[in-house]
């Protein structure tokens, strides 16, 4: 997904490591200044509540950039 969204030109992404509000360890991708939080819920494409999870570290995105490019 985050490489989709690199081709598309979009550039304001986080890709994080979070817990949700059972804590358990999850994986989002955040889009827009985390106005969108995308693929998470089952069943739906996007989510924008961002109050469910606690964000405990951010990935570099900075070696997905160097492949796709």
């Amino acid at each position: 997904m985050v490489y989709t969204l690199l081709m598309l030109g979009i550039q304001d992404i986080d890709f994080v490591d979070a817990k949700d509000d059972n804590r358990e360890d999850v994986v989002l991708v955040l889009v827009d200044n985390a106005k969108y939080i995308l693929n998470y819920y089952p069943n739906s494409v996007l989510s924008n509540t961002l109050k469910d999870f606690k964000i405990n570290a951010k990935f570099d995105l900075g070696q997905i950039v160097k492949h796709i490019k």
